[in-house]
């Protein structure tokens, strides 16, 4: 699918030529072609002579009573200084909120545009890479690992969307923006799978830090033990459709819950975090003979303290810092991790040359 059009008249130049030189070199470059007018009579020009072209038009509101009734096939939004972001496209006239973060902008008016042509996505084609962090055993370090993955992959130019699948989430208290936002989305999973594409532009938060949208549950342990295999499957099928990402991270709990299961299952690659523990070599062997794991697992062994130990694919640090954390920043500020999980994201990047072992074989 080609370009979306994006006429956007503005009275305010310099924001307009700021929203432009942001759109130039942001993800939605590939997905919007942007015509920018600041002159009123141009951009009407403009429309007669494309009156057949379909797109959207995001005008300044202080262009509402020339553009609000004119006949066109463009999906009209307004820019508000005061209205907070609409949610739903079939508004006469949605609104966009003019002072917030750039991205978040362009995501509400895909969002909306999406909805408005009932579609449950945007630039079909891509595949997403799906790779899940699982371990059998709690206290692995797990879902620092699959954050630490989620910034390395996005750091090394990757589109990463990271989403838990936990009961309830540390990583709620780690990234930045709106969190809990995936149990809003389980309404739209059960009730209205159909529109599940254009929420999840909605609903999705973005970490800027670390260049990563995501979906984390927030304290609704209940919700996510009533989630159902084929509610997994849609969700993994609708950010995969959104042809937004590379790379989605499922940051699954310890457990053979039924949709941790389907997780693994649709998962191209697993990292599975093991410990230099018999009970937990153990209970790896168990487990991983109860799943259909996809062709490539990845052993790694968590909080290595240095000795001897069985074969895996890597190693990741035990670091002593962690026992007592005082806020989430102390999680970021290890070299020696960075280090071993960046070695991990260039392998998952296709940039190292070492052979992988694939499933069980890599554990002896």
């Amino acid at each position: 699918m080609g370009k979306i059009s994006l006429f956007f008249v503005d009275d305010d130049a310099v924001y307009a030529h700021r929203l432009a030189a942001y759109l130039r070199t942001s993800e939605f470059a590939g997905r919007i072609q942007l015509k920018l007018y600041t002159d009123l009579s141009l951009l009407l020009r403009a429309l007669d002579k494309e009156a057949k072209t379909e797109g959207i038009l995001l005008f300044s509101e202080s262009f509402y009573p020339e553009l609000a009734q004119r006949t066109m096939r463009l999906s009209k939004v307004v820019l508000s200084q005061t209205i907070a972001n609409s949610s739903r496209a079939e508004e006469k006239l949605p609104f966009l909120f003019r002072y917030q973060p750039l991205q978040q902008l362009f995501s509400h008016l895909l969002a909306l545009y999406a909805v408005k042509q009932e579609s449950s996505g945007f630039f079909l084609g891509r595949k997403t890479q799906v790779i899940s962090v699982y371990a059998s055993s709690g206290g692995s370090g797990k879902s620092i690992a699959a954050v630490y993955l989620a910034k390395q992959l996005a750091f090394r130019g990757k589109r990463v969307f990271y989403l838990s699948l936990e009961n309830v989430s540390p990583a709620s208290r780690w990234l930045s923006g709106e969190t809990g936002q995936l149990s809003r989305l389980m309404y739209y999973l059960k009730q209205a799978p159909k529109s599940l594409g254009p929420k999840l532009q909605l609903l999705k938060s973005h970490d800027a830090r670390f260049r990563i949208d995501y979906l984390t549950p927030d304290e609704q342990a209940g919700e996510m033990q009533q989630m159902q295999p084929e509610h997994v499957q849609k969700l993994v099928e609708a950010i995969s459709e959104l042809d937004a990402y590379d790379v989605l991270i499922l940051d699954l709990a310890s457990s053979l819950h039924p949709r941790i299961v389907t997780a693994l299952e649709l998962s191209h690659e697993v990292i599975w975090l093991v410990q230099d523990d018999w009970n937990d070599r153990f209970k790896t062997q168990a487990l991983s003979q109860e799943v259909n794991l996809p062709g490539n697992v990845r052993y790694v062994m968590s909080k290595h303290r240095g000795g001897p130990a069985q074969e895996v694919e890597a190693y990741l640090p035990y670091i002593p810092e962690w026992r007592a954390l005082a806020s989430p920043e102390q999680l970021w500020s290890s070299d020696i991790y960075v280090q071993q999980i960046d070695e991990i994201a260039a392998k998952l990047d296709g940039l190292a040359d070492r052979q992988i072992k694939a499933g069980k074989e890599a554990l002896p």
